[in-house]
């Protein structure tokens, strides 16, 4: 069996939301420093500057194009506080799930299991590096954007969010200038480490349903008692495969519904800004990347999704595939109680009213361009 450490593409989002107050050690928040680091930092950047900004959003209520305008990124922001509340109330399931990736059962026991595991890890580093470049332009040009344009001479804020005071005197303007660069700096990191954290996990569970579909594949001499013990072992195998994906559906489909409803909405919010602000600006590349990045984020979750679906759907083709024509009664039932268990696919819901995988994709891009038209039909009426 070989030794493969699953944790090694996963380290980073752990350290990273270990700063930020995210992820205790021992999966528990105590009287210490860590956790008044936690509370300051959910209180002041995630409570804080969502509140300030939706705030804001009663104030250009009643004008549509400086609505949009200024509010089609606060519907990302405030699923920061949804992510982070998800991360608290369910540590201890996910400190059950990095536990599991440690278990031997888990591990490819040849270089055939091993080379399915690194094509699907490939996938999963192409869409995790195309999300990180557009994540990280979208922030970096939204946080210069008023450097770029000059509009910080009139006092203009990365985001335009409502405050109880004057914010365009010195030096209360640098103060809250900075202040929203390092909110959006920790709203997008608690984002982007755990939206690729739920993409990973989905990536886990397919690449187990391979090694699974492997091992029933090339189960030889099935007279023999080894080959007993084998089936056993694959039948084990799937039992832990549902058990992880019920435990990670457990954390993330309140994450799911909400990413679902809110990428919606910002897309079709972002379609008709980038139809009304001037093309080739600042803004228009800065809108166009922000899309790109929230397209990228439900492709993600959707893509992973759905290859669970399908590689869980062939373990009953594999199964069927092993050499057991000439196997003993004992072996031929539980062969047919593992296909007839696995007839059901496996699928990562959200609250169980849809599913990830690619028809949601297109339902969710379908919605956002009833809402762009929606806005279109309200601006030209």
């Amino acid at each position: 069996m070989l030794n493969l450490d699953w944790k090694w593409s996963i380290n980073t989002n752990i350290y990273i939301l270990r700063l930020m107050g995210l992820w205790p050690r021992d999966g528990t928040y105590k009287l210490d420093l860590y956790t008044l680091w936690t509370l300051i930092a959910t209180i002041l950047f995630t409570c804080g500057h969502n509140f300030f900004q939706f705030s804001n959003m009663f104030v250009v209520l009643n004008d549509l194009e400086n609505f949009t305008d200024n509010n089609y990124i606060t519907f990302s922001c405030l699923l920061s506080f949804i992510k982070a509340y998800s991360l608290f109330s369910n540590m201890k399931t996910l400190k059950q799930l990095m536990a599991v990736l440690h278990e031997t059962l888990f591990n490819p026991e040849n270089t055939r299991q091993q080379i399915l595991i690194e094509s699907s890890m490939n996938v999963w580093k192409v869409v995790y590096i195309v999300f990180s470049f557009c994540t990280c332009g979208a922030t970096f040009l939204l946080s210069i954007h008023p450097i770029l344009d000059g509009s910080f001479r009139d006092g203009r804020l990365p985001f335009s969010a409502w405050y109880p005071f004057e914010t365009q005197k010195t030096p209360i303007y640098q103060i809250v200038y900075v202040y929203q660069v390092l909110s959006i700096v920790y709203l997008v990191g608690v984002i982007y480490n755990v939206d690729t954290f739920i993409a990973l996990l989905n990536a886990f569970v397919g690449v187990q349903c391979d090694i699974l579909c492997d091992k029933l594949r090339n189960l030889q001499d099935t007279e023999s008692s080894a080959a007993r013990k084998e089936l056993i072992g694959c039948i084990q195998l799937h039992k832990e495969i549902l058990s992880f994906t019920e435990k990670s559906n457990r954390f993330n489909e309140r994450i799911i519904f909400s990413q679902f409803f809110s990428s919606a909405l910002s897309t079709g919010l972002t379609l008709f800004q980038l139809s009304v602000v001037q093309r080739f600006s600042g803004h228009f590349y800065f809108t166009i990347m922000f899309e790109s990045s929230v397209f990228t984020q439900i492709f993600m979750y959707c893509w992973f999704g759905n290859e669970v679906e399908i590689k869980s759907n062939n373990i009953p083709y594999a199964a069927f595939e092993a050499d057991w024509v000439n196997a003993d009664l004992g072996f031929k039932k539980d062969l047919l109680f593992l296909i007839v268990k696995s007839q059901r696919p496996i699928k990562v819901s959200a609250m169980n009213l849809f599913y990830l995988n690619l028809n949601t994709l297109m339902t969710i891009l379908r919605s956002s361009w009833s809402y762009y038209v929606l806005l279109r039909q309200v601006d030209s009426g």
